[in-house]
């Protein structure tokens, strides 16, 4: 089956034509990468557009594939999608018509990609354990937005739930905290701040100005020097919480997945005593957060592979 599957995140977009027979015999093509969006790609169909215009020489046409899986950067409802992170939405019930076309949210997507029977040899062990299994699989990945995704065991089989716990309010613990807090406040112009806020590549110069009073890109503020930097050490502690939470909500785990390129980029954030000390600070829980495992996702083109291996499934059980 081929499917042309796409990753629309806040930042960039991948696009690749995927092969696939099975849930292990899943083969994908060079992604195309383009910015989101831009003064010539205004809309989903400019995307699209785009896309077609600069497909790879022998590549099928859109309409020539078996569907269209497209992941996206935010919330979606049936056939449309909101983006918070994109300056123009989805809706495909008025977008060009295209038979077998698939939406959903880019970590639901992303979560697709973990069926893979051999997906954990595929990652890097930030932290090895036990895990609590049968149990779920919690995928947390930051990057433009902060991600939530979920594998639940069932019947001997993973279920994917979505989630958008990433726009829940983020929580400050402390003195120290609540100064960076107030400081983030002031500059954002929130009445209120989200893990989306907080737990990202926006999230992270506001926490470095309100530490330092600089201005720095997400890269210089989490650049690693000879010790831990209070940026560092504070952006550790955070995304620590996010996912802490979210293995919480869906417990038992049987293992933690940190996604997104901004862990990918910068794997000391999540190897840190930071992140571990604060993952595991949950008070009468902490025995069972000490032994779920913690893995990084480096491969950034999952996404693709999810939202292909979701269409695939769809296609696969409608046929019987």
């Amino acid at each position: 089956m081929k499917i042309l599957a796409a990753d629309i995140g806040g930042t960039n977009s991948r696009f690749a034509e995927v092969e696939i027979s099975e849930l292990s015999d899943v083969r994908l093509s060079k992604p195309v990468i383009f910015p989101t969006w831009s003064e010539s790609i205004d809309s989903f169909d400019r995307l699209l557009d785009h896309y077609a215009a600069n497909r790879p020489p022998g590549s099928a046409a859109i309409e020539d594939c078996d569907a269209l899986s497209i992941a996206i950067a935010g919330a979606v409802s049936g056939k449309r999608a909101t983006l918070p992170n994109i300056a123009w939405d989805i809706d495909l019930g008025v977008s060009r018509p295209m038979a077998r076309t698939f939406l959903l949210n880019d970590f639901f997507a992303q979560a697709h990609g973990y069926m893979d029977p051999d997906i954990f040899e595929k990652l890097r062990l930030v932290r090895p354990g036990p895990g609590i299994g049968p149990g779920t699989v919690a995928v947390v990945g930051a990057g433009t937005g902060l991600g939530h995704a979920a594998l639940k065991p069932v019947d001997g089989e993973r279920i994917v739930i979505g989630s958008e716990a990433g726009h829940a309010t983020f929580s400050f613990h402390g003195a120290e905290e609540r100064r960076i807090e107030a400081s983030m406040l002031a500059r954002s112009g929130k009445t209120w701040l989200s893990g989306d806020d907080v737990v990202t590549g926006s999230g992270i110069a506001l926490i470095h100005e309100a530490i330092t009073g600089q201005s720095a890109s997400p890269a210089e503020a989490l650049k690693p020097g000879p010790e831990e930097t209070p940026t560092c050490r504070f952006y550790s502690r955070f995304y620590a919480r996010a996912c802490r939470n979210f293995c919480l909500t869906h417990y038992p785990v049987e293992a933690l997945v940190v996604s997104g390129g901004i862990a990918a980029k910068n794997p000391h954030v999540i190897e840190s005593e930071s992140f571990i000390g604060e993952f595991n600070d949950g008070r009468s829980y902490r025995h069972l957060l000490e032994r779920i495992p913690i893995y990084l996702n480096e491969d950034q083109a999952l996404g693709i592979k999810g939202a292909a291996i979701h269409a695939f499934l769809q296609l696969t059980a409608s046929t019987g």
